[in-house]
């Protein structure tokens, strides 16, 4: 009986040890390839994310680029309206001044007219005033005379 049980165990466990064999080496192999298809994947995602990383740090470089130039159009910007105020603000000064003075020179001329006015005017009145026909007559003769005797000498 024991020379039969184990001759049944050698029977039934080479066919066993055959298929448990092969389970495990079938479960190997779709272990190894799995193993291998997840460094693939690994490998792929690590490409994919310094990838994205580059792009990351190229947007941020482009970004930064993009603003310093805004920042120096705006200042160029900036200083050339600050030119343009400052020139036109010249500009209304020297025109306010040239016609503050051409104001004040017609103000001027005008007081002048005025004052001549009223001085050969208070002149005229004062002359009639103080002088007598006859005493003009003297006068003019006097003054004929005067100038006869400047103008040939």
């Amino acid at each position: 009986v024991a020379v039969s049980f184990i001759v049944f165990l050698l029977l039934v466990f080479k066919p066993l040890k055959t298929q448990l064999s092969n389970s495990l080496n079938n479960k190997v192999h779709e272990l190894a390839k799995s193993i291998q298809d997840a460094k693939q994947l690994k490998n792929d995602a690590e490409i994919i994310y310094n990838e994205h990383l580059k792009k990351q740090k190229d947007t941020v470089e482009k970004i930064k680029r993009m603003k310093d130039e805004a920042l120096r159009e705006a200042k160029e910007i900036k200083e050339i309206f600050e030119k343009e105020i400052d020139l036109s603000q010249k500009r209304k000064q020297k025109n306010f001044e040239q016609i503050s003075l051409q104001v004040q020179l017609k103000a001027n001329e005008a007081i002048k007219k005025e004052i001549l006015e009223k001085a050969i005017a208070y002149t005229e009145r004062r002359i009639k005033k103080n002088f007598s026909s006859k005493h003009n007559k003297v006068l003019v003769e006097e003054s004929l005379k005067k100038l006869s005797d400047h103008s040939f000498k």
